[in-house]
């Protein structure tokens, strides 16, 4: 695979942004650098620009960047870093034939109303499966009977009702076990699959460095059970790891081992597919 690491927000002093940075750095330590590509986020906060999205002009930016380097990458793309919506630009090269599993804590489902708008990692999936159409032009519309999404907890009723009207597999933390996960990809009818990690979908006892932790996820066994669940079987297009935010860049290795099981299984499944 070839990495994607999107870098630190530059020139933004916020206490979020830099811990998105030093996350993104810290796993891209252990990376191999000839297969890796630097992403630096645009500096500022970004505009909304009267669209349902916050800070939309900077996550288009990402989006786009993204995009270009997985369009020339030698190897299926692999974005690492940033928040849940870094990988968006990622999904450019998707097809009707691959499936989009998210393995995440939260849907990413939230509605897109420009009204209220919304932070991009929380309706991430709903810009890939239902999003109007000047939004993210250059990016794929999944259907939502190829998404299947695993580990969330704490979504409320109306989100859950949406993800079922969408037609999105949905499967929330205590069903998500791997049989059920690979009986969802297989009801997609898809021969390959792009696979979206968001590290909320572990327990805060597994990684501290999370923005929003959540109890009750995941644990770094059963995260790479599922990704192994996911792809077994089935070739791996592209991938991605956000949300890894530790309080201090010096504690960040304290979570890298749960990480980096999860970078492997997703490599290596890419090598076996």
């Amino acid at each position: 695979m070839h990495f994607i690491v999107v870098g630190q927000w530059q020139g933004s002093a916020s206490s979020r942004a830099m811990r998105l940075g030093d996350g993104a750095a810290a796993i891209a330590a252990d990376l191999p650098r000839a297969s890796t590509t630097i992403v630096e986020v645009p500096s500022g906060a970004g505009d909304r620009l009267e669209t349902a999205v916050a800070r939309y002009t900077s996550v288009r930016q990402v989006a786009e960047r993204v995009a270009e380097e997985s369009s020339v990458a030698p190897e299926a793309p692999f974005v690492v870093g940033g928040d849940g919506s870094s990988f968006l630009g990622a999904t450019v090269g998707l097809d009707d034939d691959t499936a989009f599993v998210r393995i995440a804590g939260s849907s990413g489902f939230r509605p897109l109303n420009r009204a209220q708008p919304v932070a991009a990692e929380a309706a991430a999936l709903r810009i890939l499966v239902d999003r109007p159409d000047d939004l993210f032009p250059d990016l794929p519309v999944l259907a939502g009977s190829r998404v299947v999404v695993a580990g969330v907890r704490g979504v409320d009723d109306s989100e859950s009702a949406a993800l079922v009207r969408a037609g999105i597999h949905a499967l929330d933390v205590d069903a998500a076990a791997p049989d059920a996960v690979a009986a969802a990809v297989t009801a997609t009818g898809a021969t390959s699959v792009f696979v979206h990690v968001d590290l909320d979908v572990l327990d805060p006892s597994e990684v501290d460095g999370l923005l929003e932790p959540v109890p009750f996820g995941l644990d770094g066994a059963g995260l790479v059970e599922l990704i192994q669940a996911a792809t077994r079987g089935r070739r791996l297009v592209g991938a991605a790891l956000t949300g890894f935010a530790p309080v201090d860049p010096d504690r960040a290795v304290d979570d890298l081992g749960v990480i980096l099981r999860a970078v492997g299984a997703l490599a290596s499944a890419a090598k076996t597919a």
